[in-house]
């Protein structure tokens, strides 16, 4: 099975705003990190499932770029595909774009470092969600991009 991507709907609830009614930028991950989610539920993995198989993957970098305002109210999808998959690393991007709208108005991406739970240590990226991303990806990947290998080094994982 080939997964490369996944989405789901957002509402930008009050909760999720700062006073002025804008959406509050921390909350923007709060919607990646469903629609990362259910990429991985697609593939049969929880955390919980991927840490008694012996891996997790922490993320060692975000970005986003806040293109157009998203208000209380405002309702869309949040986005997530696989960029690109290193030896231990997967780079997801994402956008989320509002209902009626052709451009996004949040797009960016996260890089997650796959590790053993206990060591927390580096470790490929485990060949059955290697394959399941896409396996043309695999024969393109020789290595980190230096993003990824700067991340990796600064939060101790190499």
């Amino acid at each position: 099975m080939c997964v490369r991507e996944a989405a789901v709907p957002f509402e930008v609830l009050w909760g999720d705003a700062d006073p002025s009614g804008l959406i509050y930028y921390p909350n923007v991950f709060h919607y990646v990190a469903q629609a990362e989610s259910a990429l991985y539920r697609q593939l049969g993995y929880t955390v919980r499932a991927m840490i008694a198989e012996g891996f997790a993957n922490p993320r060692v970098h975000v970005e986003a770029d806040f293109r157009k305002s998203l208000w209380v109210h405002d309702t869309g999808t949040c986005r997530v595909w696989v960029g690109r998959i290193g030896t231990s690393s997967v780079r997801l991007d994402f956008t989320l774009t509002k209902d009626g709208d052709s451009e996004p108005a949040v797009t960016g991406h996260l890089v997650t470092v796959f590790v053993d739970p206990v060591a927390m240590r580096p470790i490929p990226v485990p060949e059955v969600l290697r394959q399941a991303f896409d396996a043309k990806e695999r024969a393109g990947a020789g290595g980190l991009t230096e993003i990824e290998e700067s991340t990796e080094s600064d939060a101790g994982l190499t």
